[in-house]
Formats: structure tokens, C-alpha cells, sequence
């Protein structure tokens, strides 16, 4: 993760696992259980990319894994340390990938690749620490997300801090151009699902949704 990306979720790092209690983000993580969790077929040794405080490094741990988080920012870690048992967690950027000793069974990468200056050549390292048959899911903004675009706009009218992130978040894409992203990096997809934190899910087909959650493998 960049670094003024990562300065600003230092700030955030206390009250970050809370977040996950109510409301979009509530809503994001029991999507993630309940739709893209069972895709991933968790086991072995897992890597969580920009883990955050651990709230889905702990979601892998609990699904059967021997998780590792990373995540650029200390305060972070030491949110996720603090935050309780089964996952291990290090201070480490995406960009240390490659250098770790071994390969793992599976990874997740969520809401990161969008604050990369090389979203592809990340998604590349992350492939290259995969076992043959390993999956990889990220989460990455739509560029038609109807809700990004007013968050922009309100962005831009002086909206506090609520949207700071959208100042570092670089990137979004298309359905086909995070498919096309994810192959680049030597990734076979396998499914990729839409996610709106605000609109009932019934609503999801006539909408552009949030958040593309993609699944992937590794060939071999």
C-alpha cells in the first residue's frame, strides 16, 4: 500500500475491528463469509495481503487455515495482535510478498490493489507466492459504482472524514477489466461477484454495484 494510504489508515487502527460491528462494513464482512468464504475451499497455510486489524484474517483462521496477516501499517498489526488469537500478523507491505519463505495454499487481498501505483504487478507477486491450485480473492471499487461516483462528488464539495480514503484510492475497474487484471497476473478467474453496501440485496441486478469481490486461481 502506498504510503499516504497507509498514514491514513494509521490513524484509523483503534476503532477499526469496531467498524466491522454495524452498518456497510458489517454488511461487506458477512458477505464475504456467506457468498465468497465457501469459493476459496480454505485450508493449510493462508496469507491475508493489507490485513487491516485482522477482522478477515481471522474470518480464514476460524474457516480451518494457519492465516498470516500483513498489513504497512504498525498500528494496524497492533490492532489485529491485540484483537485476539488464531492468526498470526507482521508489519510488512505488499511489496515484501515476494521475499516471504514460503508459498501458501490460498491468499486474500481486500481493498487494497486500488491505493497501488502497480495493481497488476502486485496481484503478480501474490500469484507467485501461491502453491499450483491456490485461489486468490480480492476486492477492488467498480468504476460504475453510482455510490463511489456520489461519494466522489460530495468528496469534492469538502465531505469530512468519513471519505478521506477516496484521496489515495488510485483505481477502479470494470467487471472485464479486473478480469483482464487478474489474468495478466497469470490468474485463471473462476467467478466474480458485485457487492453495495447501501442497496437491499434484491436491488443488486438493477444497480452497479460497490465492490467486485473476483476469485481466482492459480493454474497448475
Amino acid at each position: 500500500m502506498a504510503g499516504d494510504a497507509i498514514a491514513y489508515h494509521e490513524t484509523l487502527a483503534a476503532g477499526w475491528t469496531g467498524r466491522y460491528a454495524s452498518g456497510g462494513m458489517r454488511r461487506r464482512a458477512e458477505f464475504f463469509r456467506a457468498s465468497v468464504l465457501p469459493r476459496l475451499q480454505v485450508g493449510g497455510d493462508w496469507l491475508d495481503v493489507g490485513c487491516g486489524s485482522g477482522v478477515f484474517t481471522r474470518m480464514l483462521a476460524e474457516a480451518g487455515a494457519r492465516a498470516l496477516g500483513l498489513d504497512g501499517s504498525p498500528a494496524m498489526v497492533e490492532a489485529a495482535r491485540s484483537a485476539g488469537q488464531g492468526a498470526r500478523f507482521e508489519v510488512a507491505r505488499v511489496e515484501d510478498v515476494g521475499a516471504l519463505d514460503q508459498s501458501f495454499d490460498g491468499a486474500i487481498c481486500l481493498s487494497v490493489i486500488e491505493y497501488l501505483a502497480d495493481p497488476r504487478a502486485a496481484l503478480t507477486t501474490i500469484a507467485g507466492r501461491l502453491k499450483p491450485g491456490g485461489r486468490l480473492a480480492i476486492s477492488a471499487p467498480n468504476r460504475a459504482s453510482t455510490l463511489r461516483a456520489a461519494q466522489r462528488v460530495a468528496r469534492r464539495f469538502g465531505a469530512g472524514r468519513g471519505l478521506a480514503y477516496l484521496d489515495s484510492s488510485r483505481h477502479l475497474w470494470t467487471k472485464t477489466e479486473l478480469a483482464q487484471l487478474a489474468r495478466a497476473a497469470g490468474l485463471e478467474v473462476e467467478t466474480i461477484l458485485g457487492f453495495d453496501p447501501l442497496a437491499p440485496r434484491p436491488l443488486w441486478p438493477l444497480i452497479s454495484p460497490s465492490l467486485w469481490f473476483l476469485v481466482a486461481r492459480r493454474p497448475g
